[in-house]
């Protein structure tokens, strides 16, 4: 893949890889279709504009912080809430 994928991507199979699973694993595990969880793993959709459900479930399956997922800094989250 030559196009360049985003950071929430990069960090999805960075972690799959490590943990030793395929792609499948993961999708099967968060109870989504092989093709849904590709497409996170692309960078063609973003978890962060996903439902908080499905992605606390990718982050519970893959063992990641869902505010480092999410937010590029620590302290993003914070910021993003107070302007609500």
């Amino acid at each position: 893949m030559n196009k360049k994928i985003g950071r929430e991507a990069m960090i999805l199979q960075k972690r799959r890889k490590e943990m030793g699973m395929t792609q499948t694993d993961v999708a099967g595990q968060v109870g989504i279709q092989l093709q849904q969880y590709q497409l996170y793993e692309y960078g063609k959709r973003k978890v962060s504009s996903s439902s908080m459900l499905l992605g606390l479930r990718l982050c519970a399956v893959l063992e990641l912080d869902p505010y480092e997922l999410i937010f590029e800094k620590s302290t993003d989250w914070v910021k993003k809430v107070r302007k609500l």
